[in-house]
């Protein structure tokens, strides 16, 4: 599932290919990826503009349109972007297609079909009217550290809980978790001011260093988890086999050794 770093690099992407060309025609190949807007609504105000920016703010992408308004895109478990120029380089699942005047094309690409498309007026707007809390990238750790005040329930759950921060999902907890040494079921409310600028630290650095390794967790240094997220496999830092446990409903991986529930 496309999690924050994922985002970061389908803005970087959208933005080195698609900005400021004119937009010829749009194509809905499945209503079924629209959440408000539609498809009519999407050609009147995407047909004859450009994209002028992008902004990202957790799992979610918004591209402004010079016409006025953004384009809202949400990757669901499978979404993707590929920008392409002859039709038999068009991805397998497109459901959403732009065609720039220039001939070429940018798809949303969705196999499971739980990514969404929209139309929205301004992105902050957007941001408070889904009670979601703030990008963990825009955080200090005084504004980190009070978004976990009071949180009594496990550091795994409140790490993906999207109304305290947006963008980590299931595998970018455990990594930030064994980074930082804390068990997955560890309550946020237990961990002390150490653990918390210890927490602070690796969510920032590991999402970073994913960015910059192309959100491909194979890419990751030997030191990350994540290349070796699975049950039985060897600790990164050898100090035994990976575990995995029934977290905040969800499968978490951990190193018993590295991460102790106390």
């Amino acid at each position: 599932m496309p999690e924050l770093p994922d985002v970061e690099v389908f803005k970087r992407y959208v933005d080195s290919t698609s900005l400021h060309q004119n937009i010829d025609t749009i194509e809905v190949k499945d209503k079924r990826i629209l959440r408000n807007a539609s498809a009519r609504e999407l050609e009147r105000d995407l047909k004859g503009s450009k994209f002028e920016s992008s902004k990202r703010h957790g799992k979610y992408l918004f591209v402004e349109l010079g016409s006025g308004g953004w384009l809202l895109l949400h990757f669901g478990m499978t979404g993707s972007l590929q920008y392409y120029k002859n039709a038999e380089d068009e991805p397998p699942h497109a459901r959403f297609v732009i065609t720039f005047a220039n001939g070429y094309h940018l798809a949303f690409d969705d196999q499971r079909m739980f990514g969404k498309v929209d139309l929205i007026g301004d992105p902050d707007s957007f941001v408070e009217s889904e009670n979601l809390g703030p990008d963990p990238l825009a955080l200090d750790f005084p504004g980190f550290r009070e978004r976990l005040e009071g949180k009594r329930g496990a550091i795994k759950a409140t790490l993906m809980n999207q109304s305290v921060l947006v963008g980590i999902g299931n595998i970018y907890s455990d990594e930030i978790l064994f980074q930082a040494r804390i068990h997955p079921d560890t309550r946020a409310v237990e961990l002390d001011e150490e653990a918390l600028k210890r927490l602070f630290d690796e969510t920032q650095r590991v999402l970073h260093e994913a960015i910059e390794h192309g959100a491909d967790p194979g890419d990751l240094p030997d030191s990350f988890l994540l290349p070796r997220r699975r049950e039985g496999e060897e600790c990164p830092r050898s100090n035994g086999k990976i575990k995995k446990i029934k977290a905040a409903g969800r499968t978490a991986y951990y190193c018993p050794a590295c991460q102790p529930k106390k």
